[in-house]
């Protein structure tokens, strides 16, 4: 997967020298929504059981998924879905204003049949099934621009109190030491995270890059808020298939579609639409 790793750093890097009005400039790419010829994709014939997808997700999670001001849900794992639903005539149901905690429990039930992004945990990865790898996320700490400390690495953050959405996990090794080490408290609102920051309740928010800088952008807070650079982590982003679900046998097949993506571009492309997409401040 060293060519997903690629495409998305690639794109990463040439957003992370700007500052945050500057995406502003960026001429809007619209997400792409024809057929890409990724070559062959079907490698087995999945059960038939299997006639619609039904999604769930973070609203808010730029590029990953998100919900526009216009109310579509969409995001690079959305575009993903439906290419492949497309390529093997499913129906695709996206439910991402469903709550994250929620989201996560019906996927345990199998009325959901896979979560459209999450990072890997042992623990999840008892339960549930994942995919292969399509995309990372630098998980990022922000900060007051007044205010600012140096960050390496999480061991700078202890003494300090922190934020971060409720429900989420930023992979087992942030998730221990932030358990046994610091001290956090729990949003339960991902896209008015940086109030609790702003109003001094807490010195610092730990998000995914570009999931902040567009809470940062879309509200104005550029000249009050600011990403403090190295990343603390970076992590990989897969879908979350219930086993409870008759679809999660199509994850072989996605998975190619996945690597014949990363080989020929596509997913840099497509992520690359979804992040000038968010610099016009999508919901």
């Amino acid at each position: 997967m060293l060519s997903i790793r690629r495409s998305f750093r690639a794109v990463c890097f040439c957003l992370r020298g700007l500052p945050i009005g500057a995406a502003a400039l960026l001429m809007a790419v619209p997400a792409l929504a024809e057929d890409v010829n990724t070559g062959p994709t079907q490698i087995n014939q999945p059960a038939s059981a299997c006639r619609t997808l039904s999604v769930g997700g973070a609203d808010g999670w730029e590029p990953i998924s998100y919900i526009r001001e216009n109310g579509q849900h969409t995001g690079l794992a959305i575009d993903i879905l439906r290419d492949y639903a497309k390529r093997h005539d499913l129906r695709v149901e996206v439910n991402l204003d469903i709550p994250w905690t929620r989201a996560m429990q019906m996927l345990g039930s199998g009325e959901l049949d896979v979560i459209a992004g999450a990072y890997f945990t042992a623990e999840r990865n008892q339960i549930h099934f994942y995919s292969k790898p399509f995309a990372q996320d630098d998980i990022m700490v922000f900060q007051r621009r007044n205010d600012q400390f140096q960050v390496n690495d999480l061991h700078d953050l202890i003494g300090y109190r922190g934020a971060r959405p409720q429900g989420g996990s930023y992979g087992d090794y942030i998730d221990m030491f932030a358990e046994q080490r610091l001290d956090m408290i729990f949003s339960p609102t991902g896209n008015r995270i940086f109030d609790v920051l702003l109003n001094g309740r807490v010195d610092y928010v730990m998000l995914g890059r570009f999931d902040g800088l567009t809470n940062i952008y879309r509200d104005s807070l550029s000249d009050k808020i600011t990403a403090i650079e190295p990343p603390i982590d970076s992590n990989d982003v897969h879908f979350l298939f219930s086993r409870k679900s008759p679809c999660m046998r199509h994850v072989q097949n996605l998975n190619v579609l996945i690597e014949n993506m990363s080989e020929n571009g596509t997913l840099g492309r497509w992520t690359e639409s979804h992040l000038f997409d968010t610099s016009e401040g999508a919901s």
